[in-house]
């Protein structure tokens, strides 16, 4: 590909490297596909049509495969287009089988169906050109439908059929596919020895080819198959083989199954400490992968309305354009009829030059107006994902522990019971501040929250700080220590202050492990006697120089959310430092990994004439 070499050449390349990448990696096989599709549409004309159908249904492929189901129908879309200019029977099969599969995954299976129908009636046409892979996967698609509802005589039909296609087609990694969902289809209806017979022989293919993907699913169906026939601990050696391939071929569906499959193992053991652990990465990984379609359901909801709305006003400026140009001919053709008339002619033109200085100033307002929406649907994207990603923590901590609730009152494990208002108050504590946390920011970002600076002894508010997170530090076995002049003064507003001491030591303690020790402490600087250092140290894991920097350099609004940090620390740290910006302020964070972290905060101090005076007046 680095050599020069012709268009058509490296249009086939791209186009076959990511066919043999869009299963097993389709992340990695979107960028061949998306140049192909770039360098199909600047061929000639006679040259461009079939190669872009074929870069247009490939890349679709891969989307649907990264569950992008609006590109991918977009793409279907132009794709069908092509297909009927050059009478490619073949080409409309496979897309409509592929609208029916991405219709299907969205449980739109009224939908699915119709094209599926659609591309069975090309199929079964008189001379149709439909070649017998097209064939099976629609037979398989079919299957698979027909399975979800409920229709298993049908979905084992079609299945068998498909499965008959594949090896009339020697394609092995097909075989071990509907090998796969006949398996599934035997286990539904409990006939085991099938399916045992059947995964054998699937996974024995996939494990030639290194398809970690399939390996991963036919694992999966493995663990179900020996939980059924009493195997427990077959059925965890199999789920955990699948969750290490599906990681790292980045199957997050799979992921997804095996931490429920584990969970429910380990409650049938009576680990239920262990099956909450599980269920806990079920739901954060579900919740991440559920936030993620919505994101992209969203974008592809605001690209088609900004493509509307760009229309319109194309519209809207082509009328205004044409009524221009009727103005000028008739303005000319006034011009030429009365050319005695100077003084008329240069009335008209005057209007003219007015008039399109008045277009012109129009055309300047509407695009000022056009980039303040985005920037202010930008902005409110972002709110949208901190507020989302902030509340998903403790939301799911409460659903966590409504599912343990009923677990041990069924076990009737009063132990376990009495530690759950614990867990419930900690949950609740989290939950408060992080709402405290967003309704600060927000009203910061409005200017409606006033700074109002008073003198403050800093000894109270640690001491506020303390008994307010003392009990979440001890039951957590972590120990919180605080160190104050008693005669120190702050002048500050107190509920940023508040906020500030909050969210340093909220963060220390969220991020720490059992046994760990936070200390708030205390002094005057010694660089500037106009200011005092609040410092908050804890024994944590510490964070990466890149992450620090992150963290002190990042934007007002965080781009991207850290999956692993459950409950966020973007916001937190970012309203610290709004609040101590306003009070003329610095913030610095120290830290390394496994070193443990360092936040200093520097407000300004009472001066000694003012203290005088305020003590006076006590």
């Amino acid at each position: 590909m680095a050599t020069h070499i012709p268009d058509t050449t490296r249009l086939r390349l791209l186009n076959e490297m990511c066919y043999a990448l869009h299963n097993e990696h389709p992340d990695r096989a979107a960028p061949y596909g998306e140049a192909a599709v770039a360098l199909a549409r600047g061929l000639p004309t006679p040259v461009q049509t079939p190669g872009l159908l074929r870069s247009l249904l490939i890349l679709a492929n891969c989307y649907a495969n990264l569950s992008n189901g609006p590109d991918a129908l977009t793409l279907l879309s132009e794709a069908e287009i092509l297909a009927r200019s050059l009478r490619n029977t073949n080409a409309l099969a496979r897309l409509y089988t592929l609208q029916g599969r991405i219709y299907h995954e969205r449980q739109d299976s009224a939908l699915a169906w119709q094209h599926y129908r659609r591309a069975l009636q090309l199929t079964t046409q008189a001379g149709a050109s439909v070649a017998p892979r097209t064939r099976m996967v629609l037979l398989g698609n079919m299957g698979n439908l027909s399975f979800a509802r409920q229709q298993y005589g049908q979905a084992l039909h079609f299945d068998s059929l498909a499965l008959g296609l594949a090896r009339l087609e020697g394609d092995s990694a097909a075989q071990s596919n509907y090998l796969s969902s006949l398996a599934t289809y035997h286990l539904q209806v409990g006939n085991l020895g099938r399916v045992k017979r059947l995964l054998t022989q699937a996974l024995a293919i996939s494990r030639r080819q290194r398809a970690g993907r399939n390996q991963a699913r036919q694992l999966i169906l493995f663990a179900k198959y020996y939980s059924q026939a009493y195997e427990p601990e077959r059925a965890a050696a199999a789920t955990r083989e699948a969750l290490k391939l599906a990681r790292q071929s980045n199957d997050l569906e799979q992921v997804l199954d095996a931490y429920r499959l584990l969970s429910a193992e380990a409650a049938k053991e009576g680990n239920y400490l262990k099956a909450y652990e599980w269920n806990q990465r079920y739901v954060a990984l579900n919740d991440s992968l559920n936030s993620r379609q919505t994101m992209r359901a969203l974008a592809a909801a605001q690209v088609s309305f900004e493509a509307q709305e760009r229309a319109r006003r194309l519209r809207q400026l082509t009328r205004q354009h044409e009524e221009q140009v009727w103005h000028s001919h008739l303005l000319g053709g006034a011009v030429a009829v009365l050319t005695i008339g100077l003084l008329i002619s240069a009335c008209l033109y005057r209007n003219l030059r007015r008039n399109r200085a008045a277009l012109a100033a129009n055309n300047a307002a509407l695009e000022k107006a056009s980039s303040e929406l985005r920037s202010v649907a930008v902005f409110k994207d972002k709110l949208y994902a901190i507020v989302a990603h902030d509340l998903r923590g403790p939301v799911t901590a409460f659903a966590g522990v409504t599912s343990l609730i009923n677990s041990y009152i069924a076990d009737n494990d009063r132990a376990s019971l009495a530690q759950l208002p614990q867990l419930v108050g900690q949950a609740a504590d989290s939950l408060n501040h992080l709402l405290d946390n967003v309704l600060n920011w927000a009203v910061s970002q409005t200017g409606e929250l006033d700074c109002r600076p008073a003198p403050l002894l800093v000894a109270e508010l640690f001491a506020e700080c303390q008994a307010l997170y003392q009990t979440t530090a001890a039951a957590s076995r972590q120990q919180f220590t605080i160190a104050a002049p008693p005669d120190l003064l702050l002048m500050a507003d107190r509920n940023m202050t508040r906020t500030i001491l909050r969210n340093l030591v909220g963060n220390s303690l969220k991020f720490m492990s059992a046994g760990g020790h936070v200390h708030l402490e205390a002094a005057p600087d010694p660089d500037d006697c106009r200011m005092v250092l609040l410092s908050c140290t804890d024994t944590g894991p510490g964070m990466s120089t890149a992450t620090v920097t992150s963290l002190m350099n990042g934007p007002a609004l965080p781009e991207t959310m850290d999956s692993s940090h459950a409950t966020g620390l973007g916001l937190g740290l970012v309203l610290c430092r709004a609040f101590v910006h306003r009070h003329g302020g610095t913030l610095v964070i120290q830290s390394r990994p496994g070193a443990g972290t360092n936040v200093t905060v520097s407000l300004p101090a009472v001066q000694c004439h003012k203290v005088s005076s305020g003590l006076m007046n006590a």
